[in-house]
């Protein structure tokens, strides 16, 4: 819940979420959706479930309101209805999910608490979309509530925090198998001495946003003092960062000759055969590389794909920690797209498939 009282003091703080009334909605496997931005297409959780929370995360107009004014209408009646009910306790809320990437199962455990929304402990390292962010704001400001979290790492190199919670007496409220077959957890943390604890832990660390800029730009330009995140150690096993590959539709048309001229002052350029095991070979090359290198695809008369190494830091993006201006995705998105290649946000689109 947005709350626009509270006063800043720790980084992190408990706080009364807004849960599923089990005797309401006992099937919390089709009460949820994934954030909206990866769902191509929202009618399947529509039909899923009459208490699908996509209904508030990406809802559709009717013919008497908007698509914002609908996901209102929808808030209200479910906690009129008691279909979602404020917690009763203040909590800090432990989310673990167990999944299976290239046949290895892997556990990610996660916190999500109040974070406190200071710019210098938090650092981002993705632009914004203006149309993302005026929709992100309009349903967080005529809901007055987050429908899905930001996704934020921390480092805990001596495990403290992990172990921490592991070891804590907790609730579980849900446990379930999505539609991707991850095992979804999620318990309340609520002894005092254990949230005082982990917030004096927390109170020293950095936060690296991982997903969520949008929702975090919307609740920086909204004052908030504090929202909910899920937060994780970034060195945990459960960690594994897929690619996702940007396309681009150049609106003046380039040669791949001009395009790899702008790069080659940065990067080493080699032309490539496509692999017989398809493109996510070469995303595997590339992933494995000990130097930043990135696969780009010219889509034309004469198809191909070609390998680039840096050689050179580009000089991009100045006011940045360097930590960010580090990661290959900011540097392949800002550095060489938006800086290199002047790249616009509406020439650029995503996908999460190499094929």
């Amino acid at each position: 819940m947005v709350n626009k009282g509270a006063m800043p003091d720790a980084l992190i703080k408990p706080f009364k979420g807004l849960l599923y009334d089990k005797s309401r909605a006992a099937d919390i496997h089709a009460c949820v959706c994934p954030p909206y931005d990866v769902i191509p297409d929202p009618l399947p959780y529509y039909h899923r479930s009459g208490f699908n929370a996509i209904r508030l995360e990406l809802p559709v107009g009717t013919p008497e309101g908007d698509m914002y004014e609908a996901a209102k209408k929808t808030l209200d009646t479910w906690l009129a209805e008691r279909v979602l009910t404020e917690d009763d306790r203040e909590s800090v809320y432990l989310y673990k999910q167990e999944f299976t990437l290239n046949g290895r199962t892997r556990r990610r455990l996660g916190l999500i608490p109040l974070v406190r929304l200071d710019r210098r402990r938090i650092l981002t390292h993705e632009e914004t979309r203006k149309e993302a962010r005026e929709d992100r704001e309009r349903l967080i400001e005529k809901l007055h509530t987050f429908t899905s979290l930001i996704l934020a790492m921390y480092e805990d190199n001596s495990g403290e925090i992990g172990r921490l919670v592991e070891d804590a007496p907790k609730e579980q409220i849900y446990d379930f198998v999505d539609e991707l077959s991850i095992r979804n957890t999620f318990y309340r943390l609520t002894d005092p001495a254990l949230l005082a604890r982990l917030a004096a832990l927390m109170e020293e660390k950095t936060l690296y946003i991982a997903d969520g800029h949008h929702r975090l730009s919307v609740a920086l330009k909204l004052g908030l003092p504090y929202v909910a995140m899920y937060l994780t150690d970034m060195h945990a096993d459960g960690i594994a960062i897929l690619p996702y590959h940007r396309v681009v539709r150049l609106k003046e048309k380039r040669t791949d000759t001009q395009v790899l001229g702008l790069m080659a002052p940065y990067f080493e350029a080699s032309g490539v055969e496509c692999p017989q095991d398809g493109p996510e070979g070469l995303v595997a090359r590339i992933s494995s590389s000990s130097a930043l290198s990135f696969v780009l695809y010219f889509n034309g008369d004469k198809p191909s794909f070609t390998v680039l190494t840096q050689k050179s830091a580009i000089d991009f993006d100045p006011e940045s920690h360097p930590s960010l201006r580090g990661l290959k995705v900011n540097v392949v998105h800002s550095g060489v797209l938006k800086h290199l290649l002047g790249v616009q946000d509406d020439e650029i689109s995503f996908l999460n498939s190499a094929d």
